[in-house]
């Protein structure tokens, strides 16, 4: 697959310039289930979480403002030899419960672990680089994703893995960090690495931001917009303060509360648009998608 090839969704939304802000999943906690594949196109419907299995993990993890994924190490390569890990995240807290899963029963304990468990836990989580891979849901995630997998491999193996769809194939290659919850697109293999180490550094790129998954669609837009203007920076340099929609326009006005290079205050409008003319993954046809399209008007 030719990374250039304008039929390939990744590459035709890099040419069309599509904006990234406000493209990031929705979840202020994360369900990580370690699982070597292959994976279901829909990943909960992966043996043995397929049936009632996956659905009820599912609704455990919405009912407390969770995703789940499925999680391997580089190639496949198991962690140990011993039972498959489990990592409950809470990106607001920055802090994770984790154990070893053998049977259903077992996954479906560790979902109920992002309710009371999560909120009272006291384990700071280490950082963790999830690289969308799966090419059952697109190919794009696949051959642009998994070259960004090695190169990170490389640097910090300890912390990155491998993940299922994180939404937006067409945005490939797209990494969540956790803790933060801060999820990246557009990336390639060449500046993953200063991306990251920035990342770690407290300098986030908003360039590549899609957005900090706890907050909502036109939150994350305007967060991303004013750190791509004014950063690089931390994430608690850029913070969301008043956020208002106005119901006649739909657009929202949402107040950042700066610091560092980030001006004390600033104020973003963010415009939805409907896009209907291109298609959201290869090979489909065209379907409805909202671009979120982030203006600043004061600082």
């Amino acid at each position: 697959m030719a990374l250039t090839d304008l039929s390939r969704c990744s590459a035709a939304a890099r040419h069309r310039g599509e904006p990234l802000g406000g493209t990031a999943p929705v979840a202020s906690r994360w369900l990580l289930i370690e699982h070597q594949g292959p994976w279901a196109k829909q990943p909960l419907e992966t043996p043995p979480l397929a049936g009632r299995v996956g659905q009820e993990i599912e609704a455990i993890c919405a009912s407390f403002g969770g995703r789940a994924l499925l999680v391997r190490r580089q190639g496949r390569r198991a962690l140990d030899p011993g039972a498959p890990q489990w990592f409950a995240v809470d990106t607001v807290r920055g802090c994770r419960t984790r154990g070893t899963w053998r049977t259903a029963d077992d996954l479906l304990a560790a979902a109920r672990s992002l309710g009371v468990e999560l909120s009272s836990c006291d384990e700071d989580a280490d950082p963790m680089f999830l690289v969308c891979t799966q090419g059952t849901r697109d190919a794009c995630c696949a051959v642009r994703g998994r070259p960004i997998v090695a190169a990170l491999d490389r640097r910090w193996p300890d912390e990155v893995w491998e993940c299922t769809h994180l939404g937006g194939h067409r945005f490939a290659g797209t990494m969540l960090v956790l803790p933060e919850g801060a999820c990246y697109g557009y990336l390639d293999t060449a500046g993953v690495p200063a991306l990251v180490e920035a990342h770690l550094d407290g300098r986030v790129d908003g360039r590549h931001l899609r957005g900090v998954t706890r907050w909502e669609p036109a939150v994350q837009a305007a967060q991303a917009r004013v750190l791509a203007e004014y950063g690089p920076a931390g994430l608690d340099e850029a913070v969301p303060g008043r956020v208002e929609t106005d119901a006649e326009s739909g657009v929202t006005r949402v107040e950042i509360l700066g610091g560092g290079p980030v001006p004390e205050r600033v104020v973003v409008d963010v415009r939805p648009e409907e896009q209907t003319d291109a298609p959201l993954s290869c090979g489909a046809a065209a379907k409805p998608a909202v671009l979120h399209h982030a203006e600043i008007t004061s600082a």
